[in-house]
C-alpha cells in the first residue's frame, strides 16, 4: 500500500480516546474497536467501514479521508506539506476537486480500500516554503528588534516608576509645611483686614465731620450776606458812576474775598461806610468767605478715594494657595501615571503621552493613549484600561443617534514602532484598531515563528 494511504488508514484507525482536533489524522499505533454514532449508540469500527463514504461515527473518525462527515471539527485531514508548513483541513475539502494541501494529498484519497486520484495536484510546497521562510525571517527580525526595545522600555519604566514614587513621597512630606504657611498667611490677611476695617471706620467718621463743617461754612456765608444787606451796603448799580474821581472808593468786605478784590468795581464812590462798633469792625474783617468762594474751591479738602491695589497680605495668601494646589496636582498626576501601567504591562510605557494618527481615506483617527480617542472631532471614548495582554479599550464616547455610546477596542501587535496599521467598525459604533508596538512582543511568539505550529483552518480567518 502506498505510504500516503497507509498514513491515512493509520490515522483513521487511531484509538477513540486519542481523537482531538490537534491530533486529528496524525498517525496512531492502534485500531479503535468501536465508536458512537449520532444517537450515542456504540458501534464496531472495522477497517471495512473506514473511508467508505458513509459517516458512521458522530465524531467522523470513520471518514477521515472523505467528506462524508463534513460539518464537524473533531476529525480533520492532515496535510504533511513537506518543505512547507503542515496543516489541518476540514474533511469536506478532501476530494472536492480543489488542491488545498500544497503537496496535493487531499486529492489523492483512499476510498473503500482503493487509492483513487480525483485530481492531479502539483506539489507547491517547495516554493511556498521558500516564500514562507522569507516572510518568517522578516517577522523574526521585527520581533527581535521589538523585544530589544521592549526590554529597554521596561527598564526605563521601572526607573521612572521608582522616581515617581519617590517624588510623591517628597511632595507629601512638603505638603504640611505648605499648608501651615497658607494658614499663617490667611491669619495675617484676616488681621490686616480687621485693622483696615477700623481705619475705614475712622475715615468715614472724618468724612462725615468734614461734610458738616462745609455745611456750617455755607451757613456762615449766608448769614454774612444777610448782614451786609442789613447794613445797607449799596451795589455798583445803586452807586452809579457820577461820583467825582477824587472821592475815596470803599470796597465791601465781601468783595475783598473775591479773587482780585483790589480791582473789582465793587466800591461806592463819594461815601465812606464806617463800622458802628469797633468790635464789629474787627469781627467783620475776619468773617469767613462764602461757601461758593471758600469751601467749594478749596483743593484737596475731600480727596477722592484711591483705587484698590493688591495688598501684600492677599498676595501672600494667593502665592501660598498656588503652592499647595501645585503640590496636590502633581501628586495626583504622578499617582495616575503609576496606576496606568500595571507591572505586567510595563512594556507599553512608550505609549504614555503619545498620540497616533491614522487616516482611512474618509476620517482621521487620533489615539492618545491613557487619555482619549477621536474620529475627527467625534469622541470615541476615554481610556478605560487594558483588557488583556494585548488588548485595551476607550469607552463612553459620543452617543450614536439612538445609542449606543461609541467605543474603540485596540488590538496590539508586535512591532518595533507605534503605528496604527488598520482601523475598522466591525459593529455599529464599535471601532477596532490594530496597533503595532514593542510592548506586544514576547519570546513565545519568536518560538512560534521559528518553528511554525500545525496550521488550523481557523488560522485563515
Amino acid at each position: 500500500m502506498p505510504r500516503l494511504s497507509q498514513a491515512i488508514l493509520a490515522a483513521a484507525t487511531a484509538t477513540l480516546s486519542e481523537w482531538t482536533p490537534a491530533l486529528a489524522l496524525v498517525a496512531a499505533d492502534s485500531v479503535p474497536k468501536e465508536c458512537k454514532n449520532s444517537v450515542g449508540k456504540v458501534i464496531p469500527l472495522t477497517p471495512e467501514v473506514v473511508n467508505d463514504d458513509f459517516c458512521d461515527c458522530a465524531d467522523g473518525s470513520d471518514e477521515p479521508a472523505t467528506g462524508a462527515c463534513a460539518g464537524q471539527e473533531t476529525t480533520m485531514f492532515h496535510c504533511e506539506n513537506i518543505g512547507s508548513t503542515p496543516q489541518l483541513i476540514y474533511t469536506s475539502r478532501v476530494g472536492d476537486g480543489i488542491c488545498d494541501c500544497c503537496d496535493g494529498s487531499d486529492e489523492a484519497v483512499q476510498r473503500s480500500g482503493k487509492l483513487k486520484s480525483t485530481l492531479k495536484c502539483v506539489n507547491r510546497c517547495k516554493e511556498e516554503g521558500r516564500i514562507e521562510a522569507e516572510l518568517r525571517e522578516k517577522k523574526l527580525q521585527a520581533l527581535r528588534q521589538g523585544l530589544e526595545k521592549k526590554s529597554q522600555i521596561m527598564k526605563d519604566a521601572v526607573k521612572a516608576k521608582g522616581e515617581w514614587a519617590q517624588k510623591i513621597k517628597t511632595l507629601e512630606q512638603e505638603l504640611p509645611a505648605l499648608e501651615k504657611t497658607l494658614e499663617e498667611a490667611k491669619q495675617a490677611a484676616a488681621e490686616a483686614a480687621k485693622n483696615e476695617q477700623s481705619t475705614d471706620s475712622l475715615k468715614a467718621q472724618m468724612e462725615e465731620l468734614m461734610q458738616k463743617n462745609d455745611q456750617l461754612e455755607m451757613k456762615v456765608a449766608e448769614l454774612q450776606l444777610e448782614l451786609d444787606n442789613c447794613r445797607g451796603v449799596p451795589s455798583q448799580a445803586e452807586g452809579g458812576s457820577g461820583g467825582s474821581a477824587g472821592e475815596k472808593k470803599v470796597v465791601s468786605e465781601y468783595a475783598k474775598w473775591m479773587d482780585g478784590a483790589g480791582s473789582t468795581p465793587g466800591a461806592i464812590e463819594g461815601e465812606e461806610v464806617l463800622p458802628e462798633d469797633p468790635e464789629e469792625e474787627g469781627a467783620e474783617e475776619h468773617h469767613p468767605a462764602p461757601a461758593s468762594v471758600k469751601s467749594v474751591s478749596k483743593p484737596g479738602k475731600h480727596p477722592a478715594k484711591a483705587g484698590k491695589t493688591g495688598k501684600p497680605e492677599d498676595e501672600n495668601v494667593k502665592a501660598a494657595e498656588n503652592k499647595v494646589k501645585a503640590n496636590k496636582d502633581e501628586v495626583q498626576k504622578l499617582k495616575k501615571q503609576l496606576g496606568q501601567l500595571p507591572e505586567d504591562q510595563l512594556g507599553y510605557a512608550s505609549l504614555a503621552g503619545q498620540c497616533i494618527n491614522k487616516h482611512d481615506g474618509q476620517y482621521t483617527y487620533k489615539l492618545c493613549f491613557f487619555d482619549d480617542a477621536k474620529q475627527d472631532h467625534t469622541s470615541l471614548g476615554k481610556w478605560s484600561g487594558f483588557k488583556g495582554p494585548r488588548e485595551a479599550e476607550f469607552t463612553n464616547g459620543q452617543m450614536c443617534p439612538g445609542g449606543p455610546a461609541r467605543m474603540l477596542r485596540v488590538i496590539f501587535e508586535c512591532g518595533d514602532k507605534e503605528v496604527v496599521t488598520d482601523i475598522s467598525e466591525p459593529s455599529r459604533c464599535v471601532y477596532e484598531a490594530r496597533v503595532t508596538t514593542p510592548g506586544a512582543c514576547d519570546e513565545e511568539e519568536v518560538a512560534k515563528v521559528e518553528k511554525p505550529p500545525l496550521r488550523h483552518p481557523k488560522d485563515e480567518l
